[in-house]
């Protein structure tokens, strides 16, 4: 794996024409890309530390060493952690789905949508990585699509899923229970998770807000009473 650094952060080669372009549209910068042991030689030149190096300082009590995911199990290291993407904790990702921290993420989101990426942020509701945000090629499959108005069972499984999974601001349900039908009621709840989680606050769940249920789901089912 070839890197690039930008802002002081190795990127991969592949994805670091698109950081660019997404720092030029937005004015964020990015505060971490890449931290697998491939990065580490380039990592230690930027004065930055390896996925590794995170966990252990983490488990060593070091001041101000936020917690981390272990090796090989963290996006930072183009790892799935069983929540940012479906599958298992551990599995390889590609180049794409490296884990990225940005300092302003609904800016590098608005600006990811321009040149065609959904992109989400995978831990909204976690004080210590709100800043982390992940690319998708396509909506994760599962949650369908709806706009208000709609009938039917995917109208049903939207509002199950916003029953299901808590704010991260307030730590409650969007919805009280599933509704079959698109009315107000769904239109306020979608809006406000829209709003909680950087999207194009439209009341409509079209690809990339599927996306973000689907996550927020993920992680609420890994880690249900955390809100």
């Amino acid at each position: 794996m070839e890197f690039v650094v930008i802002d002081n952060c190795p990127v991969p080669s592949q994805l670091a024409n698109d950081i660019q372009r997404i720092k030029a549209l937005s004015g964020a910068h990015l505060n971490s890309c890449d931290r697998s042991p491939e990065a580490e030689p380039v990592l230690r030149k930027c004065g930055k530390h390896s996925q590794r190096e995170l966990y252990e300082m983490f488990l060593h009590h070091v001041p101000d060493a936020n917690p981390a995911n272990p090796p090989g199990r963290s996006t930072h290291e183009r790892r799935n952690d069983g929540v940012a993407y479906p599958g298992h904790p551990g599995d390889d990702l590609e180049y794409w789905q490296v884990g990225m921290d940005w300092d302003n993420p609904p800016a590098a989101i608005a600006a990811a949508r321009k040149l065609g990426w959904i992109a989400t942020v995978t831990y909204r509701n976690n004080v210590h990585e709100a800043q982390h945000v992940n690319f998708r090629k396509e909506p994760d499959p599962g949650v369908p699509h709806a706009r208000p108005g709609s009938d039917g069972p995917e109208v049903r499984q939207i509002t199950h899923i916003l029953a299901t999974i808590r704010s991260p601001v307030d730590g409650r349900p969007y919805l009280p229970e599933a509704f079959p039908h698109y009315g107000p009621h769904v239109i306020d709840a979608v809006k406000r998770f829209q709003a909680e989680h950087h999207q194009d606050v439209d009341g409509i769940v079209g690809p990339h807000t599927a996306t973000q249920l689907a996550v927020a789901l993920r992680r609420h089912e890994q880690h249900p009473a955390v809100a």
